[in-house]
């Protein structure tokens, strides 16, 4: 009896270890590919993240140089009418200069030499200078963004920047300089946490580095031909990528990197490799820890089978082992896991699913997984799950970023990837979707577009913004062959209300100013704050050109009515000037410019007025 018995276990043994071997290989195989899928995940998050953080980077640097361009013009204007007699460092004294982040302005004359500067200068001539030789043989009127030199007046390392001076008969009359410190463009690293290996570069096309902020250590004036980023922007303009060369400090990054449009200058922006997939490798620890654990415990119960050879108890003792195995993983899971019926019905949650959306696990199995995602998304999720279930579900995303709507009302994001279980046949039996809480980035990147598209202190749409639903504007008013407005609005003794109460009282009737003119317009125009005192608005579809000057009138109006500012009732009064679509022009820029003569036009008549007729002159004023 015993030899028959042994021949009946040999062929057993020998498949229990081949399916041991198999499924071992199996799961090994699966959670490699898990790691390997998470690691790509997070890079390329990483990647999304660091570009969006390179354009606020980049609109950052922008909005500092077009300041400083237009102070240079402001004061080159103000140069060209008056000659030598303005002084700088009154203006700036007196605020009407008011960038602090501008070391030391000054103009200087055809020689070389200051004629008037922010700073006392002494005897100091920057003829030798790159920005006056670049500026003295230039044919175009632009900024000229110089290397950092050490300044021979305020004896710290500056970037330079100038504007040429042009005599009416178009001769060179000398530049304005404005200089600025090199870590004034890397601030952006206090807004952003790029972690303590973090890397910000802003660096000339000619291969000079004009800021970099690595971790807490500033440096500039560094060559950058040598650097991958500043080697791929001659490919590509813009882009991201690893790089382990680990440039410039042997920290393997994560590297996004953007050309400004209207200057020639780039951006770069990098966060250490190693802490943006820290949670990948820690999630990557676990999971070999858990495989080794699953390993072990099916080489034990393979050579329990082995030893025994009772295969009845051994099957017992195995499917008992996979439910616990089952169950311990689907509810102590660090990611939220649902089965779905292919109808949509939930089937069975973990207990993180349950804690992410605030339900019991009963009141879950009772909705169908529509049900709890928001309104205007149910449709996608419909189409999504049934692509999944398709025969051909490999040609379709395995993930989806979707929106659900948890108990207490809250918009809970996740990134959720769902695969599909199918019986004995071959047919769909339920899904199981597993499910990560991503909130957080969506916040992040809602806030980052938010605020590259908004003024910081009344919310109103910045000039970028209005640009854009300008063009929108006029792209529709053309279609339909309708009428649309540009407003250009300036407050009237804005400046005293500062001198006499206070920068901040003077921020707290800007953002009061802003609220009544959204409440003199539609919701379909557009009110911005260009900056300063300074404000925008585009009128849309207008049946007759008369609804412009009622509009403007109105704002006049509002703006005249006292303001209550820390018990201080506060007079102001506003210019407008106004450019009507097509009469006064028939793009964008032509009908801003019109505005803003128009405006000048309304303040050269006694202010607190309104105007739509630009002086032949433009705004000389």
């Amino acid at each position: 009896m015993t030899t028959p018995r042994r021949r009946a276990g040999s062929p057993l043994s020998i498949a229990i270890i081949v399916v041991s071997i198999i499924a071992i290989a199996s799961l090994w195989l699966v959670t490699l590919q898990r790691i390997m899928f998470e690691r790509e995940q997070a890079v390329a998050a990483a990647l999304r993240s660091n570009s969006n953080l390179a354009i606020a980077f980049e609109q950052q640097a922008f909005r500092t140089l077009k300041a400083a361009e237009q102070v240079a013009a402001f004061v080159r204007e103000q140069y060209l009418h008056q000659g030598p007699r303005i002084n700088l460092r009154e203006w700036v004294e007196e605020g009407v200069i008011r960038d602090k982040m501008f070391t030391i302005i000054s103009v200087v004359n055809e020689n070389g030499a200051i004629v008037s500067s922010s700073r006392t200068t002494g005897d100091v001539n920057y003829a030798d200078r790159a920005f006056f030789q670049n500026q003295r043989n230039a044919t175009l009127d632009e900024l000229f963004i110089s290397e950092p030199v050490l300044g021979r007046v305020s004896e710290r390392w500056q970037i330079p920047m100038s504007l040429r001076i042009t005599r009416p008969d178009g001769s060179f009359a000398g530049v304005v300089v404005i200089s600025v410190e090199p870590a004034a463009f890397t601030d952006f690293s206090r807004e952003a946490d790029l972690g303590p290996e973090g890397l910000l570069e802003l660096t000339g096309l000619d291969g000079v580095v004009r800021g970099r902020k690595v971790g807490d250590q500033d440096s500039f004036g560094l060559e950058a031909g040598g650097l991958a980023w500043f080697q791929r922007r001659a490919d590509a303009p813009e882009g991201s990528f690893v790089d382990e060369s680990g440039a410039p400090d042997d920290v393997v990054r994560i590297i996004s990197y953007r050309s400004m449009a209207d200057y020639p200058l780039m951006v770069t922006v990098g966060t250490a490799f190693a802490d943006q997939l820290a949670p990948v490798l820690q999630r990557r620890s676990s999971y070999l820890m858990l495989m080794s654990s699953a390993t072990a415990v099916l080489l034990a119960f393979a050579g329990l089978l082995v030893l025994v050879l009772a295969r009845q108890r051994a099957a017992a003792d195995a499917l008992q082992a996979s439910e616990a195995l089952f169950r311990a993983t689907f509810h102590q899971a660090a990611t939220g896991i649902a089965h779905i019926a292919p109808d949509g019905h939930i089937l069975r949650v973990n207990e993180k699913f349950c804690r992410m959306l605030g339900y019991s696990s009963a009141e879950l199995c009772a909705r169908t997984i529509f049900e709890l995602s928001d309104a205007g998304n149910r449709d996608a999720v419909r189409q999504f799950l049934s692509l999944r279930l398709s025969t051909d579900a490999t040609a379709f995303p395995a993930e989806i970023e979707k929106p659900y709507q948890c108990r207490d009302g809250a918009i809970l994001w996740v990134c959720e990837a769902l695969g599909v279980v199918k019986d004995a046949h071959g047919q769909p039996d339920f899904l199981v979707a597993v499910t990560q809480d991503i909130t957080a980035r969506k916040e992040l990147e809602a806030r980052l577009s938010h605020d590259a598209l908004h003024d910081a202190l009344t919310g109103l749409p910045n000039r970028v913004m209005f640009q854009d639903r300008l063009a929108r504007i006029l792209e529709s008013a053309r279609r339909h062959r309708k009428l649309a407005a540009v407003l250009y609005v300036d407050l009237d003794g804005f400046k005293a209300v500062n001198d006499s109460h206070g920068h901040a009282t003077g921020d707290t009737l800007l953002q009061q100013v802003a609220r009544r003119l959204e409440k003199c317009v539609r919701t379909e125009d557009t009110v911005s704050r260009f900056g300063g005192d300074e404000f925008g608005i585009a009128l849309a579809i207008l049946g007759r050109s008369q609804d412009c000057r009622t509009v403007a009138l109105k704002i006049i109006d509002a703006l005249s009515r006292p303001f209550e500012l820390n018990g201080h009732a506060i007079v102001i009064s506003a210019s407008v000037g106004a450019a009507l679509f097509p009469t006064h022009g028939d793009d964008a820029a032509a009908l801003m410019d019109h505005a803003d003569s128009a405006m000048y036009a309304a303040k050269r008549s006694g202010k607190n007025q309104f105007s739509w007729e630009a002086p032949p002159g433009g705004r000389d004023g």
